[in-house]
């Protein structure tokens, strides 16, 4: 897929800049609908498996859900390595955390307050914070603003840690309440078999969609001379940021505050522990912006707010109006300092 879009943009750079711009567009598009479409069948049908196989409910949504949530950013890092642009897998990754908070939780909270009294464990609270500031510090000791193979394993390594002791947990809780029925059934393919192949047609999906979307983001980003971080922390975090949106918009509605805000803690979560873990394992991954600092203060001082949020208040639209004009502010700022 990747050989065959390479060869495309050969010839597509000859064409006339208003063709060759629509085409790009035109590639970014499909890659979030194939993005968004494939982490739901690989979420659906991961689940369908591993209940089929005797895992239970509260496992399967802590680990398999949760990480198949990902899957987007995840496919989308491992595309960016492929194509040699790294830049845009920091972009993506920070973007996507500061997009979930302030800008999915700034619309949801300007629409419909929420409570977050007992919504969510202190602990996973407070591992989020833990994870996001050493996140922070890695990316701002010597060299700036870079990750290899060791800090990758060492944010991976946390990652799976937490999953570990989180599910231990969980699994120790008699009183846990089983949500295996709020997730959407996926048709008649409840057999393994069929869940397996579904699982195969979403990894495709997955991997077709991110290919289509780092060929469009680094093509545009070539054309319009900006640096792929500030696409990945733009266009491809917004983008990749859509499932949870539609998710969290979803669960506001039902009054299901405690996965509401445990979708969001879980994302970032996830984006920092595995999708940056597993893509600073693979291949070097440093900034490119002259000013990285900006992006990664503007990450560390939203989810410090988000989380001592967390700690038992009602949030409103005061609060949803903070988080907007914080993650505006985010943007504008890298925009005009690192563009």
């Amino acid at each position: 897929m990747h050989q065959l879009l390479s060869r495309l943009t050969e010839k597509m750079s000859q064409s006339p800049d208003l063709l060759y711009f629509a085409i790009l567009i035109f590639a970014i598009i499909i890659g979030f609908i194939l993005l968004a479409k494939g982490g739901d069948l690989l979420s659906d049908h991961s689940a369908v498996l591993a209940e089929s196989m005797g895992v239970p409910t509260v496992v399967v949504g802590l680990t398999i859900v949760s990480i198949a949530t990902s899957a987007p950013e995840l496919f989308t890092s491992l595309a960016a390595i492929r194509s040699n642009a790294t830049g845009l897998i920091l972009g993506n990754v920070i973007g996507s955390n500061i997009a979930n908070i302030g800008l999915i939780m700034g619309l949801v909270l300007f629409v419909k307050p929420i409570d977050t009294r007992r919504a969510i464990p202190h602990g996973q609270i407070f591992f989020l914070f833990l994870l996001t500031i050493g996140f922070t510090a890695i990316l701002l000791v010597p060299p700036a603003g870079s990750l290899y193979w060791k800090t990758g394993t060492v944010l991976l390594t946390c990652i799976l840690g937490y999953l570990y002791f989180v599910t231990l947990q969980a699994l120790k809780d008699r009183e846990i309440v089983e949500e295996s029925s709020l997730r959407e059934d996926p048709g008649d393919s409840n057999s393994p078999l069929s869940s397996s192949f579904m699982i195969l047609v979403a990894t495709a999906a997955l991997w077709a969609g991110s290919d289509s979307l780092v060929f469009g983001a680094e093509n545009l980003a070539k054309r319009a001379g900006v640096p792929e971080e500030l696409i990945g922390f733009t266009l491809l975090a917004i983008g990749t940021s859509l499932p949870e949106l539609a998710a969290s918009v979803s669960l506001a509605r039902k009054d299901q505050f405690s996965m509401l805000l445990g979708n969001v803690v879980g994302s970032n979560l996830f984006n920092i522990g595995l999708v940056a873990g597993i893509a600073g394992i693979l291949s070097p991954i440093g900034s490119q912006t002259p000013y990285p600092w900006i992006d990664y203060l503007s990450l560390a001082l939203l989810t410090g707010l988000f989380c001592l949020w967390l700690r038992g208040r009602k949030l409103g639209r005061k609060e949803g109006v903070i988080l907007l004009a914080s993650y505006l502010v985010a943007s504008l700022c890298t925009w005009h300092w690192n563009a």
